[in-house]
């Protein structure tokens, strides 16, 4: 008969190394960049509305006698987004207490909750950033589109409204948003711009519309160097691209040795994300940009416009609600909170490619 503890076993102890490794989690250059520069705060309100100025007023050069155009000129609008919650579940066995304590205890299951519980909320938002927030889809939101509970997020920011049924009605990366954060694009422009290809021309990229090629099934510079001019405006420019690690190789690839510029002096280069130069931005890998499975993303962004807000409310910036016992048991459970959300207010400063050349 086969006894469940031999006599080795039963007289030495288990060696269990003091520390353990993630094998679920990464690190978003994004969401860094967003808590360190670009987070903004709110105290309340029913809405983060962010005012934006989409039409100029009248004026002309004139000689003597000329009447002046003194008609009112409607300049002014914003974009409103709801405030969005978040919450990573932390629940602990009550008998777990009595074990999992003295020596025999190589750590606190405690403390290992808890740090996976911070990774949790640091990947829910690193992902809703590069989500849409507003898709007729269930939770989770693993693929690119996400329920309208999410961050209002960059894919549909960085976007053109291509009319095209083809993009309108997208269930993938290749989506187009026709409204964002409150407003329909174009009710920006007097007359809506239209589009005969996956392109955006270069006459679109203003109001709340961004140069997007969702297209880029072959990669090259040339391309994405245009997509960067079509966003660029006197001092406004793209300073941060965000991209698969297909499509950063490519870059690599694409780049002359001589000219691969490695960035380790930002702020993202400095805490350990490598990072090229491409004209004046920084290209970074982000793990967390969702995939569709058949196209990979490249966003440039021009972070200045890029605002992550978060509430003033301790326990909804990532506070935790601390511990309470479940009813008729003696296991407890906690939250981590968040409230707020992303809004980028300038999305002609920004571009999005969109191909299998970078999945």
């Amino acid at each position: 008969m086969a006894l469940p503890v031999s006599d080795l076993t039963a007289f030495t102890q288990q060696y269990i190394v003091p520390r353990t490794t993630d094998l679920i989690f990464k690190e978003s250059p994004l969401f860094v960049r967003m808590l360190n520069k670009r987070r903004m705060k709110f105290s309340g309100g029913t809405y983060i509305q962010r005012p934006l100025i989409y039409a100029a007023l009248n004026g002309d050069w004139f000689a003597k006698g000329d009447p002046f155009n003194i008609a009112y000129v409607p300049t002014d609008t914003a974009f409103m987004v709801n405030v969005k919650d978040l919450y990573v579940n932390v629940t602990l066995y009550g008998t777990d207490d009595v074990l999992n304590r003295g020596d025999e205890a190589a750590f606190s299951l405690v403390e290992t909750k808890m740090a996976n519980a911070s990774m949790q909320m640091a990947k829910l938002i690193a992902t809703g950033l590069y989500q849409d927030g507003q898709s007729a889809v269930a939770a989770p939101f693993t693929g690119a589109l996400s329920g309208s509970k999410s961050l209002d997020g960059l894919l549909a920011y960085v976007d053109d409204g291509n009319s095209s049924a083809s993009y309108s009605t997208a269930t993938d990366s290749t989506k187009s948003f026709l409204a964002v954060a409150g407003l329909t694009r174009t009710d920006l422009f007097a007359v809506a711009p239209s589009f005969s290809s996956a392109v955006t021309p270069i006459s679109a990229v203003a109001g709340a519309n961004s140069f997007t090629n969702r297209a880029f099934n072959a990669f090259n510079l040339p391309d994405v160097n245009t997509a960067y001019g079509a966003s660029w405006f006197g001092r406004d420019y793209v300073d941060m691209i965000c991209t698969t690690q297909t499509g950063w190789n490519r870059f690599w690839n694409a780049i002359q040795p001589n000219q691969r510029y490695m960035d380790e002096k930002s702020d993202v280069g400095q805490i350990g994300f490598p990072s090229l130069r491409f004209n004046m931005a920084q290209v970074v890998v982000d793990k967390y940009i969702p995939s569709d499975g058949t196209n990979g993303v490249m966003l440039g962004l021009n972070t200045n416009y890029a605002e992550f807000y978060i509430s003033t409310n301790p326990k909804f910036q990532f506070g935790f609600t601390g511990f309470k016992e479940a009813q008729n048991t003696i296991d407890i459970a906690g939250q981590f909170l968040f409230a707020g959300n992303l809004v980028y207010a300038n999305p002609r400063c920004a571009f999005k490619m969109v191909g299998t050349s970078l999945l």
